[in-house]
């Protein structure tokens, strides 16, 4: 595998990390721009449908908390996004990203409110993370990663412990992280994949109606032409062996002469197999 870094897990540590080193230096100076950044970025419910803010969806993976929040997800994006990049291709990786993290916040927006937890903000690119993880389970299931620091496990176990512990979580007591919007991340990469194998199908019964649709056609010009010579050219030809040319009619020697310059269909599909495999 590729050891360098691909480039969309390059913008998005540059984005990321980016955005936070520019908050921060902006509060080194004094001047409040975390507080217009978590203000008009943060997903909140009440914002995103009540003013119908709907960039809150996008910008909320972009923004985080404290350094330590933002290393953990940036270490997280490198160790799963890297080698799963590398074998989705970089389109393929960013569509998993944004429909994770997309997912994500449109469930949370409806599932905090629901649970009695107004007034909330959410920011993190952990939802999006979340399927990032479960897409790199779905490529790498024996992949062993240690969890908790000391346990090794393979990836198709791990990242549904990680789930359990987001749902334990989600189900309690506040704890001041979005532990809801995690699992709805996973629920994000699922729909992706589910949506991809449908889609991909799709695609092939398309392709293969129209090679059929295709095939269908060469084989009635073949037949067409077959006809054509069976009914009027072959009599023609055996009353010539018969009798010679000076028996044909005037009419007969017309049809001989359109003959001769009608074309054999060019296709490749070979009729005596197609009858065969058709029984015809």
């Amino acid at each position: 595998m590729d050891e360098r870094l691909p480039a969309p897990i390059r913008w998005l540590l540059i984005a990321n990390v980016g955005i936070f080193a520019l908050g921060a230096v902006a509060s080194l100076l004094r001047f409040p721009l975390n507080g217009y950044l978590v203000g008009y970025g943060a997903l909140v419910p009440e914002y995103t449908w009540g003013h119908f803010q709907l960039w809150r969806l996008a910008t909320y993976m972009f923004l985080h908390g404290d350094v330590w929040h933002l290393l953990f997800n940036m270490l997280t994006l490198w160790m799963f996004g890297t080698p799963l990049c590398w074998v989705m291709g970089a389109k393929r990786f960013l569509t998993l990203y944004a429909v994770a993290g997309l997912v994500a916040g449109l469930f949370s927006l409806a599932f905090y409110p629901m649970a009695g937890q107004g007034g909330i903000y959410i920011i993190g690119a952990s939802g999006a993370l979340f399927g990032l993880m479960l897409g790199y389970a779905k490529f790498f299931p024996e992949q062993r990663i240690i969890v908790f620091f000391f346990f090794p496990m393979p990836a198709k176990y791990a990242v549904w412990l990680f789930g359990g512990i987001s749902l334990f979580f989600a189900m309690g007591s506040q704890t001041g992280v979005a532990h809801a919007t995690h699992l709805f991340g996973i629920l994000g990469a699922i729909l992706f994949f589910q949506l991809e194998d449908r889609g991909a199908a799709l695609f092939g019964k398309l392709v293969n109606w129209r090679e059929t649709k295709a095939t269908r056609k060469a084989v009635e010009e073949l037949i067409n032409h077959e006809e054509y010579y069976d009914t009027r050219i072959d009599p023609i030809l055996k009353k010539i062996s018969k009798h010679g040319m000076e028996s044909l009619t005037r009419q007969e020697k017309d049809v001989l002469e359109k003959a001769s310059q009608r074309k054999r269909p060019t296709n490749s599909v070979d009729l005596e197999r197609w009858r065969r495999d058709n029984d015809r």
